[in-house]
């Protein structure tokens, strides 16, 4: 009786510093729409619907030259790391509790921060021209909605005869504890193509995955978790996963292959 109570006492400690923690972005877990074994999206948000949803958008523009950018000469001076495309969101940089989202609809509940839409239509539709038909599957999320998905994934490892550390341990490589996810800060976004529906490895070799990796940077995005980054961002290969930072953090980042860490550490040193 007495191991037993050790054992709910540990479990219940190991829940609680969970919250400090960061892993997995994997959003199949954080939609109604997307079946939680096979990771297939039923519903998705495509360019007719967010070009339905948004009128009058206004493009941003790149304000540093590309050719500088690849050089690397002093661009580093270039940032101010309080601007607010260029939050760092992880598990050692929690969202700032007084941090406010200013959401803008993409279509019906979905939302993101309204600042980043011109931007996404425009990579939609240039990428709908070039052939890829892209889809939004997974934008902001608050603060109950993570925390309800995290704890509903517990239980349901639970159900399996699984122990509750086990669980945990099991949710926390999928699902990022609440608190430090992009989601969150509504300048994220889960992307795939009517073609390919699945949030797995798969989709970096499609002709979408390719397309927003090579591409992205020109609206302002970037690829959140590249292949062989992992041991830096502490979250695994993500070719869906797509965050905004502005168009000229991102011609950097991904022409010289940072990740938004890599690239935030070289702006404190400059």
């Amino acid at each position: 009786m007495i191991r037993k109570l050790l054992l709910l006492v540990a479990a219940a400690f190991f829940f609680l510093i969970g919250n400090s923690m960061l892993y997995q972005e994997n959003a199949a877990f954080f939609m109604d729409q997307v079946q939680e074994d096979g990771q297939s999206v039923n519903q998705t948000y495509s360019l007719t619907d967010v070009l339905a949803a948004n009128d009058g958008l206004t493009l941003s523009e790149n304000t540093i030259d590309t050719a500088e950018a690849e050089t690397g000469e002093n661009w580093e001076s270039s940032f101010d790391l309080d601007a607010w495309n260029l939050l760092l969101v992880n598990k050692q940089h929690p969202i700032p509790e007084d941090y406010e989202v200013k959401l803008g609809v993409i279509k019906g509940s979905m939302k993101c921060d309204e600042r980043i839409i011109p931007e996404l239509t425009e990579m939609m539709q240039d990428a709908k021209k070039d052939g890829i038909t892209l889809v939004v599957c997974s934008p902001y999320r608050d603060m109950s909605r993570q925390d309800m998905l995290f704890n509903r994934k517990i239980k349901n490892y639970m159900r399996k005869n699984v122990s509750f550390l086990e669980a945990y341990k099991k949710t926390a490589q999928a699902v990022t504890i609440p608190g430090a996810s992009e989601h969150q800060i509504g300048l994220a976004l889960d992307i795939i193509s009517n073609t390919y529906t699945a949030l797995e490895e798969g989709f970096a070799d499609t002709a979408a995955g390719k397309w927003l990796a090579a591409h992205c940077q020109d609206y302002g995005f970037i690829l959140r978790y590249p292949k062989g980054k992992e041991e830096i961002t502490g979250i695994e290969f993500e070719p869906w996963h797509f965050r905004y930072v502005g168009k000229d953090a991102a011609t950097i980042i991904m022409k010289k292959n940072l990740t938004l860490e890599e690239f935030v550490q070289r702006v404190r040193q400059q």
